[in-house]
């Protein structure tokens, strides 16, 4: 049996995971504002019901691709073993 290393490809999947984490908060909540404020009636009309319905259309695009990128990120971790052989593709991932 090879040698064991700590796996670096996984080890940079948690990186960036880390990295995408408060960019990936930030979106769940861009919109509240503009929401909240039609909420309190910014905006009456026939146009602003149907501009309402749209941003909280995009609003719910945008927490669900918020939460994909985060869950996308958890099983490709959970895909890589912690240790790995000393010449697995992890190790040389940089360079293929």
């Amino acid at each position: 049996m090879a040698d064991q290393v700590s796996n670096p490809y996984r080890a940079a999947l948690c990186a960036s995971r880390d990295d995408a984490r408060p960019v990936s908060d930030d979106l769940k909540s861009d919109l509240d504002a503009a929401v909240q404020a039609m909420d309190n009636g910014a905006w009456q009309s026939s146009i602003a019901d149907t501009f309402y319905t749209e941003l909280t259309e995009h609003k719910a695009t945008l927490a669900t691709a918020a939460e994909g990128v985060m869950t996308e990120f958890g099983d490709a971790i959970e895909g890589q073993e912690p240790m790995v052989d000393a010449n697995a593709w992890q190790v040389r991932w940089r360079n293929l």
